[in-house]
């Protein structure tokens, strides 16, 4: 894979101890003093917004780390490395919440007995809910799959472990992305993508998709888009391997899913942490090609994603 440690933020918390029987986990702000045989750990998930972006300049670079409002939410999950449990109930912070308060947001202080565990850190967009049954179960309702960046590890903690630690998010999904450059017809409802590869759960162990079954995705489409050209479509996949290559049924589709148009690729190259993107005539066809089976398509390279693929056709 093709990732870039981008993160350098260090907080340090000092853990004391006293009396207590319970294990927990606390938010952004809540010191809580460690009970005697175990400590209070720090994630620190700070400049977590550059990490998809290999290829920016020193400018982009400094804009980005200024605003950390690029994910939509963090979530810290804790299990124990021996038996799979769940050490503690997960922490999320939605950057909604925070937006006001921002340091605060990377920040997430977990108090554990001594042991070894795996901890996970998911960065995510988008409104769907996230249930992580077991780190190599990791999934979002209605079978999302949201722009995603993690962090899985193994961590013991023993009277000697430092009480902090530096997270780096890695990308873990590939994106297809079509363009259509001609006008946004007034009867189209929705875009649906459905593919060949990919699959909707995470196994967070691996970094890969858990099962390699193909999804189909629907992008509902406002009617303020009507007559806009050059408008993007986007959806993200978990793969099965690091690369790999996918057939896509695109369908335009208008009330009660009656399809308007439809376009097939195939071999269309993903690759996680790289942007596919097509760009073309997808609601009309052009004057060599009047009979709209053929469309002029070309393939291009989002630069804020980690490089580029070379693909004859």
């Amino acid at each position: 894979m093709c990732y870039r440690n981008c993160f350098r933020g260090l907080l340090l918390l000092l853990a004391s101890c006293f009396l207590s029987f319970f294990t927990s986990c606390q938010s952004g702000q809540d010191e809580v003093p460690a009970p005697e045989g175990q400590c209070t750990f720090t994630f620190s998930v700070t400049n977590y917004k550059q990490i998809s972006f290999d290829d920016l300049s020193a400018s982009a670079t400094r804009a980005a780390t200024s605003d950390p409002s690029t994910l939509d939410h963090l979530l810290v999950a804790v299990f124990d490395a021996e038996t799979g449990q769940q050490a503690c109930t997960s922490i999320q912070h939605d950057y909604e919440n925070y937006k006001t308060k921002s340091a605060e947001y990377p920040l997430f202080y977990v108090t554990l007995p001594y042991g070894h565990y795996q901890v996970i850190v998911l960065g995510y967009n988008g409104q769907k809910a996230c249930t992580i049954s077991s780190p190599s179960h990791i999934s979002w309702e209605e079978n999302y799959v949201p722009n995603t960046f993690l962090y899985c590890e193994e961590l013991t903690l023993n009277e000697d472990s430092e009480p902090s630690k530096d997270i780096t998010l890695k990308h873990v999904v590939a994106a297809f992305q079509l363009t259509a450059e001609d006008a946004i017809p007034a009867e189209l409802k929705k875009m649906r993508f459905i593919s060949s590869e990919g699959g909707t759960v995470l196994n967070a162990t691996t970094g890969y998709a858990l099962e390699n079954t193909g999804r189909t995705s629907d992008i509902e489409v406002p009617g303020s888009y009507k007559g806009k050209q050059g408008v993007p479509f986007t959806i993200y996949y978990f793969l099965p391997t690091e690369q790999t290559t996918s057939d896509f049924i695109v369908q335009a589709l208008g009330v009660n899913d009656v399809v308007l148009n439809e376009k097939h690729f195939n071999d269309v190259p993903l690759r996680i942490n790289y942007l596919t993107e097509w760009k073309g005539k997808l609601f009309e066809a052009s004057d060599d090609e009047p009979d709209g089976e053929k469309r002029a398509f070309y393939i291009e390279w989002d630069t804020q994603w980690a490089g580029e693929l070379h693909i004859d056709q």
